[in-house]
């Protein structure tokens, strides 16, 4: 009976190898997922993840270049991709709405290499978000998030109009806006202290130097909860 045990015991701690236990959370798992953009000409991205850190950029000869660590309670992000009228519709999302684990891991880094144009929507429940857009052909943004902290750079060169919003109860936000293009930043409801380096106050909005009237500008509007927002240009 004894080696019946002590055989049990060798045969879990080898499964077990390699992987991250977490008494509460389960194993950590990983995954890499790559995407081809097809016969699309432009892309729509829809993101959406419950709690976590979450990193998107820049990079890779794929449409998506995505690497996830994620506790087993949570279990591994769903990614769907299809073309339909030359619109490439990928979704990134938690299999899970949550996990009542301790100490569970959620990271998902997200890199889009196609230079499509790419209107895209960020979804997350609480955790970090940092989102650097500005290498990226940017069409449009919209970002919804609980709480955390976000670190958002659209400081790239848009060739037109770029409509950013932002709603969420952030507890800091830091953005970087471009210097070459106009820029306009309008703050609404729920919006605490904002720190703008590189920008002029004026009828309730912020902007750049470059901003001209009728020209092509990322435009921003957040609202909510956000605590503290740092903008800047560069």
């Amino acid at each position: 009976m004894n080696g019946k045990f002590a055989l049990f015991a060798v045969v879990v701690l080898i499964s077990a190898a390699g992987c991250n236990m977490n008494s509460h959370a389960g194993p950590t798992q990983t995954s890499r997922e790559e995407i081809d953009a097809g016969t699309a000409k432009s892309v729509r991205a829809e993101i959406h993840m419950g709690a976590g850190d979450l990193r998107l950029e820049a990079g890779g000869e794929k449409l998506l270049t995505a690497d996830f660590r994620c506790s087993e309670s949570l279990g591994l992000p769903i990614v769907q991709y299809g073309v339909t009228d030359n619109t490439g519709r990928l979704t990134v999302k938690s299999p899970k709405e949550g996990s009542s684990a301790r100490n569970t891991v959620n990271n998902w880094t997200l890199r889009i290499g196609s230079q499509l144009p790419l209107d895209a929507t960020v979804d997350v429940g609480a955790g970090k978000a940092n989102l650097d857009l500005s290498k990226l052909s940017l069409r449009s943004l919209e970002i919804h998030m609980g709480a955390g902290e976000l670190q958002l750079n659209l400081a790239g060169k848009y060739t037109q109009d770029v409509p950013v919003k932002i709603s969420s109860g952030v507890g800091e936000a830091r953005i970087r806006l471009p210097k070459d293009i106009g820029a306009v930043v309008s703050a609404i409801s729920g919006i605490g202290q904002v720190s703008a380096n590189g920008l002029t106050q004026r009828d309730g909005k912020y902007y750049n130097s470059a901003y001209v009237e009728g020209k092509p500008a990322v435009r921003l509007d957040m609202s909510g909860g956000v605590g503290q927002v740092t903008l800047s240009v560069e």
